[in-house]
């Protein structure tokens, strides 16, 4: 998906009304104005920065202005800070085009790093990155169960032994919204038919041993 033509129309701000201490005035303007000429260091500053350096009013328009640009930053190199500020962007209010482009556009990462043998740390954090599209990570779990083939397999198996492994020595995911049990839905999917259906069709005793633990 071109995600430069479906963000192509969305209006400039002109000066961002921001943090004067933290960014300088050549910074705000070029928040301010094309996408393509801020650098990445300054779009990834926007994406992680707490949400009230910023106006308000301007928040949301800076961020879709800037979505495909915060996106190849998560693609490159995911961090689950870069999309906390979806929620005060208005994310639910965008156009159904631009809502639907940043799904599958994190679907289809979530695809890529699960098959390409990454780290499951990598993974990690690319799913509680999508999380913050709805405060929720139950949808993005449940597309893992969509993946087919032997890299998907491998990938899914790698992801349960990490979290297993995590969970069993008292860690959680770090999610901005702080549910009350962030753990939950990762629990729930290591235990699923679906897993373990995958996990035992491929041989993955360790896997299955591991989660046992959890």
């Amino acid at each position: 998906m071109d995600l430069g033509r479906v963000f192509a129309g969305v209006p400039r701000v002109g000066r961002v009304d921001g943090c004067a201490y933290c960014y300088s005035p050549s910074d705000l303007e070029l928040l301010g104005g094309d996408p393509a000429a801020v650098p990445d260091d300054l779009v990834g500053s926007f994406a992680r920065e707490v949400t009230d350096h910023w106006s308000e009013d301007q928040y949301g328009l800076i961020w879709r202005g800037l979505a495909p640009r915060i996106l190849a930053l998560v693609e490159a190199s995911p961090d689950r800070l870069l999309l906390r500020g979806l929620t005060h962007a208005r994310f639910p209010a965008w156009p159904d085009d631009e809502q639907r482009a940043v799904r599958a556009a994190l679907r289809a990462m979530l695809a890529d790093a699960v098959t390409d043998g990454r780290p499951a740390s990598s993974v990690e954090e690319l799913i509680c990155a999508a999380a913050h599209v709805d405060h929720d990570l139950t949808p993005w779990l449940a597309h893992l169960h969509t993946m087919t083939g032997d890299d998907a397999d491998a990938g899914i198996a790698r992801l349960a032994r990490y979290w297993a492994a995590d969970l069993a020595a008292g860690g959680e995911p770090s999610l901005w919204w702080f549910p009350r049990d962030p753990a939950a839905p990762i629990r729930d999917w290591l235990r699923s038919d679906e897993l373990h259906r995958r996990l035992s069709r491929t041989g993955d005793r360790d896997a299955l041993i591991a989660i046992a633990e959890v």
